[in-house]
């Protein structure tokens, strides 16, 4: 059986995505539409072109409803890690009984006592979730429920988006006749699709370098940790090429699209200009391409580094966007420098290509439809709990 469509809005550094999607009994997630728009994004918190950005809204969601026919009323939009903080809480709670062990009623007394030591906390919750949890400073799992015990301890992670960006995307929305039926995390949903829960389950790191801005985040059990927002990406190494080829910024763009991380130094780059083919010295470019590119990792590293958190020897660093993966050789390239495994993060319901450029809007919407699912589950129980009244 067929499920209505769900749209999301996710914005980029330099596009904004509409995905519309369904679910059905034989695929959980089948995407329907995408539309994407240009626009001149973000940054410190703040928009860009603010007169653009609601043009650039309804460019993409008209786009994706002409793919599928039909007009787009309701949306769950994602925030952006430039408009979100992250905190983490540690806290603990007494079991009670003759013989105690964990209850789910624990586990929610637990996650609501950290949400109550949240310290003032600017912005709007968006999302709170376990890192892990103890019982009697035994070993960290996610499913402490009936395991017995004096003292259940966790630490829950919490993203909370500003309340500029949810009053502002909010009202945009509005003069479109679009409503908004959530505000979710690109963040978390980039981080729990693309990591593996085997991974998450120490401590993960994942770097999402997009056009403007890189995402350096932390990731344990299904908490995001730790979060920090890095001022480059793609853009500042076409912006290096325009300057040191004194080409066209569009042409330049062409040139880091056809560059190989490691090529042979007399390797050649041919791309097509407003005057026909023009070729450029494969050693000219990787000088401009390679001094950028190990600043940006040499500041991801550094802010790992400054972050605290732990990574073993056997930790993974993964890696998306659409600002340097789509490069030739990239994820080696980044290994070496950062003299650590990198991995290519993966979508897993997105077909479109290229898929690192849809990444975060894949996630959005697995995590959209996760919660969707959990929260019907919760509204089935007590649906039956209510029915057992009843009698």
């Amino acid at each position: 059986m067929m499920k209505k469509a769900t749209a999301v809005l996710d914005f980029g550094t330099s596009k904004v995505l509409v995905l519309l999607a369904e679910e059905s009994a034989y695929q959980k997630v089948t995407i329907t539409s995408a539309g994407m728009a240009q626009y001149d994004g973000f940054m410190n918190g703040e928009w860009n072109a603010p007169g653009d950005v609601t043009d650039a809204i309804a460019s993409a969601v008209e786009a994706a409803e002409k793919k599928v026919g039909a007009h787009i009323k309701e949306v769950y939009v994602g925030v952006p890690g430039e408009f979100v903080r992250v905190y983490v809480i540690e806290s603990s709670v007494t079991l009670q009984g003759a013989d105690p062990k964990v209850t789910s009623a624990d586990v929610e007394k637990l996650q609501r006592q950290a949400t109550e030591m949240l310290d003032r906390p600017t912005g709007v919750i968006i999302h709170r979730s376990p890192a892990w949890f103890k019982v009697d400073g035994g070993q960290k799992t996610l499913e402490p429920v009936d395991q017995k015990g004096s003292t259940l301890e966790g630490m829950i992670g919490f993203v909370l988006a500003d309340q500029f960006f949810v009053n502002d995307v909010t009202e945009r929305l509005r003069e479109l006749n679009i409503e908004v039926k959530g505000f979710f995390s690109t963040s978390v949903g980039e981080a729990m699709q693309m990591i593996p829960f085997e991974e998450r389950d120490h401590t993960a790191i994942l770097v999402d370098v997009g056009y403007l801005s890189t995402e350096v985040m932390a990731v344990e059990g299904d908490a995001l940790i730790w979060q920090k927002v890095l001022p480059v990406g793609g853009a500042h190494i076409t912006l290096d090429l325009a300057y040191g080829l004194e080409k066209p910024f569009d042409m330049c763009e062409k040139i880091k699209r056809s560059y190989t991380f490691n090529a042979p130094k007399n390797t050649q780059i041919e791309v097509q200009g407003e005057e026909g083919p023009e070729t450029f010295s494969g050693e000219t470019v990787s000088m401009i391409v390679d001094a950028r590119v190990d600043e940006i990792l040499e500041m991801i590293d550094e802010a790992i580094k400054k972050s605290g958190i732990r990574l073993g020897n056997w930790s993974n660093i993964y890696f998306t966007g659409g600002g340097l993966m789509p490069m030739a050789g990239a994820r080696v390239y980044a290994a070496s420098k950062l003299s650590r495994n990198v991995r290519e993060a993966a979508t897993k319901t997105v077909k479109l290509k290229p898929a690192q450029i849809f990444a975060s809007g894949s996630g959005l919407l697995e995590l959209v439809y996760n919660t969707i699912e959990m929260e019907e589950q919760d509204e089935s129980l007590l649906d039956r709990i209510k029915r057992i009244f009843r009698r």
